[in-house]
């Protein structure tokens, strides 16, 4: 069975979908993870809206997979 992008990413991380939300270091490392993520096509276009706006906690549109490259670009900064 398929598994979804917050999964996936939950997986990668070894915790649970909700921490990657709460947890403001884990937050940061998830969304820098999902620009880094090199094949975005293989999950489709609503996903991305669906877990971005679920880990920013606000309503996220993306028109094309270059939007959400440059709208995760942020995240690709380390935190300090």
């Amino acid at each position: 069975m398929k598994t979804g992008l917050l999964e996936d990413l939950a997986e990668q991380h070894g915790t649970f979908i909700s921490n990657l939300r709460l947890q403001p270091a884990l937050k940061w490392e998830a969304l820098g993870d999902l620009y880094r993520m090199e094949t975005k096509e293989q999950y489709p276009l609503k996903e991305w809206e669906e877990a971005v706006s679920y880990l920013l906690g606000c309503q996220v549109r993306f028109e094309s997979y270059e939007a959400v490259r440059q709208s995760l670009k942020p995240f690709s900064l380390s935190m300090r």
